[in-house]
C-alpha cells in the first residue's frame, strides 16, 4: 500500500467510521488494560525470545504474530490484519479495486479461480473459473499465502502482470498478460416477473445503495410497486449502506441504534424520513443473512414495511471498526512529537493531520466496538431474526453444482464440439438439472454434451445439431429461470403472498 493509498484509506475509514460509529482513542484503551506495564511486559517477552531463540527471527513477523494472538482472544469478529490482508479486506467493503478481475480461494494447497468479473481484463484475456494460479510474473505461487498472491496481482492502474495457470488437470502452464484496471464490484442483480420486481443484494459494499437505486429506477419505469428483496446469503458490510437502503423502504422513524462501549465514541441513532412508503415488500432471508442484512431486515420487520420470508437469520448484532496500527518505532516517534501515547494511526491523522509512511504501519485491527438494536429495541446477537413466514428451501445441488449459482449464458460465442469455456459449463449445468444426460459439468463440449444439446434443441422444436447457438442459449436461460422458480420455495412463497393484491 503506497503512502498516497494509506492517506486515502485513512480519510475513507474516518468518514466511514463516523457514519458507522465514531473513532477510538487507543490511549484510553491502553489505560483500561494496564497501560505501560503490559507494554513493557510484552516487550520484555519479545526481547527474551530474540535473545534465546537459536534460529532466524523476523521481528516484524514476531510483532504481527503477537498482535494476531492478542486480538484472537476476543470474539470471532475481532482480528489483526497484516497490511496485505487489510488491503484485501478494504477491497471487499469499498466496492472497487485495481487488478485483473478475479476472485480465488485456496483448496488443498491450490489457488483456484472461483469467479471472473464481467468485462474485466481477466474475462477479456480468457481466464476461467476453475483455473489454478501457478505463476505471477514467472514467479511460482506454490507454497505462498492468499495474501501474497493478492499482493502480486493487485497494483497500479495501467501496469501489466502475467498470470500463469493450469487448466483441467493439464501440466502445461498457460500464460496471460493482462493490464490492471479498476474493477467495480456490482452487488445487485434485478429482474421483473410479471408485475413483481426482484432485487438480489449480495453484500453491503460502498456501491450497494447506488445499485439498489438503479434497480428501483428500473422498477419505477415499468410501473412495478411489488418488490421481492433477496438478502439470502448476504453477510453484511457497511452500516451506512444498510441505513441508506432502509430509507428507500422504511417509513419515517428509527431504523437502528448503535451503542458503543467507549465514552469517546458517540452512540448513533439512524432514522428514515420517508413519509409514505412506495413499495409493497417481501424480504427473503436465511441462516446466512447477517449483520447489515439484519439491520435492514429488522427495520423492515419492526416497522411493518414488509414481510420476512425464509428461515431464521444468522444473529450478528455486533459492530466492528477498522483501525491502522503504528509500528513501535513510529508510535514512539509521533508520541514524542505530540505528547502522550499514540498507537492508532487514525488517531494520529485526526489529531495532527499527519499520515504515516507505508513502513510506519504494521497492520490494521478490526475490533468489535459496539452493538446495534432494531427499532423495537431488539438486540439480536446470537439470536437472529425469526421470519414472519417460515419456509425452508430444499437442497438443490447435483454433483457439487448448486442451481442458484449457475450463471446465464451470455450469447457472445457459439460453442461446438471440443470447444472449452465457461459457457459450456453453464450449459451443461442447466441441462443436468433439466434431466438431460451429461457428465459432471467440466467446461468441455464433448460428444455427450453435443448429444444432450441436440436433444434439448429437438424438445424445444429447434434445429437439432448440437451447437450452442444464440437461440439455444436463450432457451437454456429460460429453462434456468423455470428451474429456479420451481425449486425456490421461498421465492414462490413471496410470489404467493403478492397474489390477489391489486
Amino acid at each position: 500500500m503506497t503512502r498516497k493509498s494509506i492517506k486515502m484509506a485513512l480519510v475513507y475509514l474516518i468518514v466511514c467510521s463516523l457514519l458507522m460509529s465514531g473513532y477510538v482513542f487507543v490511549q484510553a484503551a491502553e489505560e483500561q488494560v494496564g497501560g505501560s506495564k503490559d507494554s513493557d511486559y510484552i516487550e520484555n517477552v519479545m526481547d527474551m525470545v530474540i535473545d534465546r531463540y537459536k534460529g532466524e527471527i523476523d521481528r516484524q513477523k514476531l510483532l504481527e504474530g503477537a498482535l494476531k494472538g492478542l486480538f484472537s482472544t476476543m470474539d470471532p469478529y475481532t482480528t489483526f490484519y497484516t497490511k496485505e490482508e487489510a488491503e484485501s479486506f478494504m477491497v471487499s467493503i469499498s466496492g472497487t479495486f485495481v487488478g485483473i478481475g478475479i476472485a480465488y480461494s485456496e483448496v488443498d494447497g491450490k489457488f483456484i479461480i472461483e469467479y471472473v468479473y464481467s468485462s474485466s481484463p481477466a474475462e477479456e484475456a480468457g481466464l476461467k473459473v476453475g483455473d489454478v494460479i501457478i505463476e505471477v510474473d514467472r514467479r511460482s505461487m506454490v507454497g505462498r499465502s492468499l495474501e501474497e498472491i493478492s499482493t502480486f496481482l493487485l497494483g497500479e492502474e495501467g501496469t501489466k502482470v502475467t498470470v500463469g495457470v493450469l487448466r483441467d488437470g493439464s501440466s502445461e502452464i498457460i500464460r496471460y498478460e493482462l493490464t490492471r484496471r479498476e474493477i467495480r464490484i456490482e452487488p445487485v442483480s434485478y429482474s421483473i416477473d410479471g408485475k413483481i420486481g426482484y432485487i438480489k443484494l449480495e453484500t453491503f459494499n460502498s456501491n450497494a445503495c447506488e445499485a439498489v437505486d438503479k434497480a428501483l429506477d428500473h422498477m419505477n419505469k415499468n410501473g412495478i410497486t411489488k418488490i421481492i428483496l433477496d438478502l439470502r446469503d448476504n453477510p453484511g458490510g457497511e452500516v451506512n449502506q444498510a441505513v441508506l437502503i432502509a430509507r428507500r423502504f422504511v417509513p419515517e422513524g428509527l431504523i437502528t441504534k448503535l451503542d458503543f462501549k467507549s465514552e469517546s465514541m458517540k452512540d448513533e441513532s439512524y432514522y428514515s424520513y420517508l413519509k409514505e412508503p412506495k413499495y409493497k415488500l417481501v424480504v427473503l432471508v436465511n441462516r446466512s443473512s447477517a449483520s447489515a442484512s439484519e439491520i435492514l431486515a429488522g427495520a423492515i420487520q419492526d416497522t411493518g414495511a414488509g414481510t420476512l420470508v425464509g428461515t431464521k437469520t444468522f444473529g450478528k448484532g455486533k459492530i466492528q471498526n477498522l483501525f491502522p496500527i503504528l509500528t513501535p518505532e513510529a508510535s514512539d516517534k509521533y508520541g514524542e512529537e505530540l505528547g502522550g501515547s499514540i498507537v492508532d494511526a487514525q488517531d494520529l491523522f485526526i489529531k495532527s493531520g499527519k499520515s504515516p509512511k507505508e513502513d510506519e504501519i504494521i497492520g490494521w485491527v478490526k475490533i468489535t466496538t459496539g452493538e446495534y438494536y432494531t427499532p423495537d429495541g431488539r438486540m439480536i446477537d446470537g439470536v437472529g431474526l425469526e421470519p414472519d413466514v417460515y419456509v425452508e428451501n430444499p437442497e438443490s445441488a447435483i454433483m457439487g453444482v448448486a442451481l442458484e449459482r449457475i450463471e446465464k449464458l451470455k450469447k457472445v460465442i457459439k460453442p461446438g464440439l471440443n470447444d472449452e469455456n465457461d459457457e459450456v459449463f453453464n450449459a451443461e449445468s442447466i441441462l443436468m438439472f433439466a434431466g438431460y444426460d451429461v457428465d459432471k459439468p467440466d467446461n468441455i463440449m464433448d460428444e455427450k454434451t453435443v448429444q444432450a444439446v441436440a436433444k434439448f434443441q429437438k424438445d424445444c422444436g429447434m434445429y437439432s445439431y448440437g451447437v450452442l447457438d444464440f437461440a439455444t442459449q436463450q432457451a437454456l436461460n429460460e429453462k434456468l429461470d423455470e428451474l429456479i422458480s420451481n425449486k425456490d420455495m421461498q421465492y414462490l412463497k413471496a410470489v404467493e403472498l403478492f397474489s390477489g393484491e391489486q
